[in-house]
């Protein structure tokens, strides 16, 4: 199916018209108050096939043009909206201008060439929006793919650990219906990019809940901050940068009061994280949803949604012995992997990925891996 094109207006003759006159050139959709339009865009939506162009009237019964509009940009973000009205109060234009992000604001009578001419820039202008945040997401989602892998050689303690972040986060955006927001999963996979400034003998520490010294801890609880400063440099990344910023890194922060955050979104990742820092320190899951529940600052359902993930994520997976010519990208190492000699080349936990299997099949053919070992494949 092409393109969609809703128009919104009290007159079922002018709808009539337009309808006939754009026929065979656009898959027209019609509303004839703004309370009907909003149904429409709410299905589509459901549909996953959002209106690419919304066009309403000024003055209408019940719902104005204004309040419709403004109404639609938060649904649909990436729809192009305009107005064909034949009056309209200046306060009522403002108010659309400003708070709708209008394209166009066109006046009856309306030549049909003339209202193609607009509605043709119009899905230029959604195609536009759509293409450069499908090219950032998957460009950088693919970049950022890279970089943990590259992380992951370095440190398999921060890939393990990663990783174990990546799932739930993942899991609580599907949860919540926010999946199709791609700075999640990049947020998750980057949340441990401040441990690259960590000595390795620390993050072994940190994986044994070892002591650490004063300036240990101390470098180790600042890593969230680390990772921030280095992605704010990043045009867009400011806002992931400031989430993994606020990732809470031991119980005190986890526990503290504090504003809370405007969307599920932005909660996420750090309420991810002081759910784990609790729940690592030995507490049930269930008294860790509660504690963060009277903290103030995370939204119920993302709370709940966490504890699900978690409790599933200790669940799931069945657990079978492989060799490396078997390894698939997707399962989980419930050992050590070993080479001939004594070097721990994958630790327990790891996530297996293309990267990690060319690595192992290099060291399997020279110095040789002790085989088999027991990978979790996901159920």
């Amino acid at each position: 199916m092409g393109e969609r094109i809703l128009l919104v207006d009290d007159e079922h003759r002018l709808l009539d018209g337009l309808r006939r006159s754009l026929r065979g050139r656009y898959v027209i959709s019609t509303a004839s108050s703004g309370h009907e339009g909003l149904e429409l865009v709410n299905d589509s939506l459901a549909e996953g096939n959002a209106f690419a162009v919304v066009v309403s009237d000024m003055m209408m019964p019940g719902m104005s043009g204004a309040e419709f509009l403004t109404s639609v940009r938060p649904l649909s973000p990436d729809t192009v909206l305009m107005v064909l009205s034949g009056q309209a109060d200046l306060t009522s234009t403002i108010n659309a201008v400003n708070n709708a992000n209008l394209f166009r604001f066109l006046t009856k009578p309306i030549e049909s060439q003339e209202f193609t001419q607009a509605l043709d820039a119009a899905l230029r202008q959604h195609q536009l929006i759509t293409s450069e945040r499908e090219l950032l997401a998957n460009t950088l989602t693919g970049a950022v793919g890279v970089l943990t892998d590259v992380l992951s050689m370095a440190s398999s303690i921060v890939s393990r650990r990663t990783e174990r972040m990546r799932n739930i986060v993942v899991a609580v955006a599907e949860m919540l219906g926010v999946d199709d927001d791609w700075r999640l999963p990049v947020a998750a996979m980057l949340s441990h990019l401040g441990c690259i400034a960590l000595p390795g003998h620390v993050m072994e520490q940190v994986d044994r809940d070892g002591e650490l010294a004063a300036h240990e801890l101390e470098m180790w609880q600042g890593h969230p901050l680390v990772g921030q400063q280095l992605l704010r440099r990043i045009p867009r990344l400011e806002e992931i940068a400031d989430w993994i910023g606020s990732q809470p890194m031991n119980q005190t922060e986890a526990e503290a009061h504090g504003d809370p955050f405007p969307d599920f979104a932005s909660a996420i990742l750090p309420a991810t994280a002081a759910f784990l820092v609790c729940f690592d320190s030995g507490a049930a899951a269930r008294d860790v949803a509660r504690t963060l529940n009277a903290t103030g600052r995370f939204p119920g359902a993302v709370v709940e949604a966490v504890l699900t993930a978690v409790n599933h994520q200790l669940q799931r997976g069945v657990v079978s012995e492989v060799r490396v010519r078997n390894l698939l990208p997707g399962m989980i190492v419930e050992d050590d992997i070993i080479t001939s000699n004594g070097l721990t080349l994958v630790r327990q936990g790891e996530r297996v990925t293309e990267a990690m299997i060319a690595r192992l099949l290099n060291f399997s053919r020279s110095v040789g891996v002790q085989e088999p070992f027991r990978v979790r494949s996901d159920t």
